[in-house]
Parts: C-alpha cells; sequence; structure tokens
C-alpha cells in the first residue's frame, strides 16, 4: 500500500487561489453590481448580486471538492473535479430555475453578470498564480506586480 500524504486544509494551493478569487470578486463585483443597478434599477441590482453570490460560491466549492478529494487518491482527485463540474453546473442551473419567475429578477444582468465575472476573475487571477513548484498556489508578495 502506497503512503498517503495529507496536506492541511491551510496549505492547500487550491484553496488560497480560490479565496483569492473570493476576495478579488468582493473588490470588482460591486462595480458589476452598480452598473447593473444603473442599467435595471433595482431588479438589477439583486439579480446581478445573485449572480456574483453564484460565481464566488461556485469558486469556492470547486476548490473545496478538490482539497476533499486530494486527501483520498489521485483517481478521486479526477473523479472530484469532473463529477464536481456537473454539480457546480446543476446548482447554478437549479439557482436559476429558482428564481426565474419571482418578481426581482432580471435574466439580462443576470447572465451578463455570470459571464463577465467568472471570465473577469480568471483572467484577473491569473496575474496572482505561481507557476512554479516552489511556491503553487499564489505567487509569495514580494513577486507580485
Amino acid at each position: 500500500m502506497a503512503e498517503q500524504t495529507t496536506v492541511p486544509a491551510e496549505e492547500a494551493p487550491e484553496r488560497a487561489v480560490a479565496l483569492d478569487i473570493v476576495r478579488r470578486g468582493l473588490i470588482g463585483g460591486p462595480v458589476l453590481i452598480g452598473v447593473c443597478a444603473g442599467v435595471w434599477g433595482f431588479d438589477g441590482l439583486w439579480s446581478s448580486g445573485y449572480a456574483l453570490g453564484l460565481i464566488l460560491f461556485n469558486f469556492w466549492l470547486a476548490a473545496s471538492l478538490i482539497t476533499w478529494s486530494m486527501r483520498i487518491s489521485p483517481t478521486m482527485v479526477m473523479a472530484g473535479v469532473m463529477g464536481g463540474y456537473f454539480i457546480r453546473l446543476a446548482i447554478l442551473t437549479g439557482a436559476f430555475f429558482l428564481v426565474r419567475n419571482t418578481g426581482w429578477f432580471e435574466a439580462l444582468p443576470f447572465v451578463i453578470t455570470l459571464a463577465a465575472a467568472h471570465i473577469v476573475l480568471l483572467v484577473w487571477e491569473t496575474r496572482f498564480v505561481s507557476l512554479s513548484l516552489a511556491h503553487p498556489g499564489l505567487k509569495p508578495q514580494g513577486a507580485r506586480t
């Protein structure tokens, strides 16, 4: 039986990257919410805020599934990533259908926020991710530009 090593959750690079994405989403998200509120009023504000919350939860859940499955085996990581993708996609779809007929929901600001924030947050985060085995996850503070 192979020796299994575990990485403490606080040292898991995927968790650090996801929490950094959530932090950046909380910094930049209000701008997008404000634009949607300016165009669609309070319905746009609530719809955009709902989408942003789903996105941040999505990133956090992805990292949590990877961290959990790493403790089991490499095969479980693959199953967790692929199965987690479908679970997270189902959560996003279910969250949409849950509120689509409510009085406060506007589909267009929801979809714009969902698509734009996912892309912007991932592109923004690429500047801070280290591609080094010496520092997996985020670049050290001194190396960030």
